[in-house]
């Protein structure tokens, strides 16, 4: 089997060494999962990463168990079981995919929002944190009838 990777970005890689050196994350796969959340969270939409940058190795991303959030965000994305399949077609949608794509929308956001804006990054970024936390949310389907308090109940 072939050694999978992920790609960076290139048209980010500034924003990626940014987020690592004077940023909170300690690794450009920490700062590209984050960009992958912001993606889902506020772009909504995918983004076809353009040309490669560098590429992060896939067992870096099964060490520090991101690959749980890749494949979480790939049966939210495709809402079928068979995007994590091996027996899907090589041009199919696959999680590597969708992760990239999705961080290079929140990359995009967070340029926007955390970097080309007034302020200082670390405070622009807590903001972006703090409207996640303050946004409302809708419901998943099928939960619809239920109170945002039922809601944070089943959270945990």
């Amino acid at each position: 089997m072939a050694e999978k990777f992920i790609t960076r970005p290139a048209k980010f890689e500034k924003l990626i060494d940014i987020l690592t050196e004077q940023g909170p994350f300690e690794t450009k796969q920490a700062a590209m999962t984050f960009a992958a959340a912001v993606g889902w969270r506020f772009a909504r939409k995918r983004e076809p990463r353009g040309k490669g940058g560098n590429e992060i190795r896939w067992n870096v991303v099964e060490t520090s168990n991101d690959d749980a959030f890749i494949h979480a965000l790939a049966l939210a994305e495709s809402d079928a079981i068979e995007i994590l399949g091996r027996d899907r077609a090589e041009n199919d949608d696959n999680p590597i995919r969708v992760f990239e794509e999705y961080a290079t929308a929140g990359l995009q956001y967070v340029q926007d929002k955390c970097v080309d804006a007034p302020g200082d990054l670390l405070d622009n970024l807590l903001k972006l944190i703090a409207e996640v936390n303050t946004s409302p949310v809708a419901p998943p389907p099928g939960l619809e009838g239920l109170t945002p308090e039922a809601l944070d109940f089943l959270a945990g």
